[in-house]
Formats: structure tokens, C-alpha cells, sequence
């Protein structure tokens, strides 16, 4: 997958139905393909006339805002960091999850909750 302009659109890492019955297939259609695509569209638009932003990856345009033009800094902030959040999410679920969280993040909520039981029911509240 390129990783520099012109962006492309990061493929799901499972299916589109594989959330069911949690997200439908047709919520994950619309929000990867419509949605998310709309970004890596409008981030490829506000960089197209800045030849010399192509070789830069997604994450060093967002750590580097101030030094891009001015002119298209909030279209880089918000449609990048549209682009950056949703692979995030995206990436952030899976079909196949124990429930349970391991490794340090279980230890910090059984230190900060008392266990993820707890830690599940402070959330819900």
C-alpha cells in the first residue's frame, strides 16, 4: 500500500460483515468506503498543487503542520487527521478479540479498577 501521496484508501483488515452483530455490514460500507474515502480524497486535493509535500507519509505532514503552506494547514489537519483516526479505528477492531484485554493495559485497569469486570461496569455508568 503507498503511503505518500496520492494517498489511498487503507483496505479493511477483515470483512465488511465480520462485525456483525455489533456494526451491520452496510454502517461498514458506508463509513470506510464513503466516508473514510472522503478524506484520502480531500487530503490528495489540498496537497495535488504541492509537488514538494509528495514524498512525505501521512504521519510526518501531521507532526509537521506548521511548516506546510498556510493555505491548505487546516485542510491537511482535518482531512489527514481524518484519514490517520479512521485507520486507527478501523485497525482498532477485530472479529477475532479475546474480551479480555492483555498485557499492560490489563494490568493498568486491574491496578486502577480492580478488575476489567469492574472497569465494565464504571464504564457503562
Amino acid at each position: 500500500m503507498k503511503t505518500t501521496y496520492p494517498f489511498e484508501l487503507k483496505p479493511l483488515p477483515y470483512a465488511y460483515d465480520a462485525l456483525e452483530p455489533f456494526i451491520d455490514k452496510e454502517t461498514m460500507h458506508l463509513h470506510h468506503d464513503k466516508h473514510h474515502q472522503a478524506y484520502v480524497n480531500n487530503l490528495n486535493k489540498a496537497l495535488e498543487n504541492y509537488p514538494e509535500l509528495h514524498n512525505k507519509t501521512l504521519l510526518e505532514l501531521l507532526q509537521n503542520l506548521k511548516k506546510l503552506p498556510e493555505e491548505i494547514q487546516t485542510a491537511v489537519r482535518n482531512n489527514g487527521g481524518g484519514v490517520f483516526n479512521h485507520n486507527l479505528f478501523f485497525d482498532g477492531m477485530t472479529p477475532d478479540s479475546s474480551k479480555m484485554p492483555v498485557g499492560n493495559l490489563a494490568k493498568a485497569i486491574d491496578r486502577a479498577f480492580g478488575s476489567f469486570e469492574n472497569f465494565k461496569e464504571t464504564f457503562k455508568k
